[in-house]
């Protein structure tokens, strides 16, 4: 991955950049927060050992589609991970993210998911990008709606019916 590929993006108060190894204590405490994680339905929360080969293949993604997983930072520190999932063997890429819970309630997701959709739109020419949200998930499916996102059906993954979201960039 080249340092000219790399964005760090920037809104108001928060700032989102690509994971890095350093990052790997933060990412584990998020995925090990139950109240966090339970609509995630990433499998059970990852070791440590796991987790710096989440952050691995996280990286590959960055240096093989340009695009991937990003930490989420406002002035207080660490607040969640956002970006594009899209393994090399998958069909579409996914937007998805996961705040701490202090980052609740405060509108960082709201205030983030623009930040990367104009991004992918103006560096990569993405028209649209897809979620799958949890049903249950209040808090994503507001955010969905909020950003002008379309309900196109349901998907299944991990034995869980998602709703399949179509965001614009």
């Amino acid at each position: 991955m080249r340092d000219d590929s790399v964005p760090v993006l920037r809104s108001p108060r928060l700032r989102l950049r690509p994971i890095a190894a350093g990052d790997a204590a933060d990412l584990l405490a998020l995925a090990h927060d139950i109240h966090v994680s339970r609509y995630l339905h990433e499998g059970a929360p990852p070791s440590a050992e796991e987790q710096h080969g989440r952050i691995a293949r996280g990286l590959e993604q960055w240096a093989l589609r340009g695009y991937g997983m990003m930490t989420i930072t406002d002035a207080g520190g660490f607040v969640g991970r956002m970006g594009v999932f899209h393994p090399a063997a998958a069909a579409e890429p996914l937007l998805v993210y996961a705040l701490c819970r202090r980052g609740w309630g405060q509108g960082y997701a709201t205030e983030a998911v623009p930040v990367i959709l104009r991004w992918l739109r103006a560096a990569h020419g993405f028209e649209q990008l897809s979620a799958h949200i949890d049903p249950r998930n209040v808090g994503s499916l507001r955010v969905a709606a909020k950003l002008g996102a379309v309900h196109r059906g349901t998907v299944a993954r991990a034995g869980v019916d998602l709703d399949l979201w179509v965001f614009p960039t």
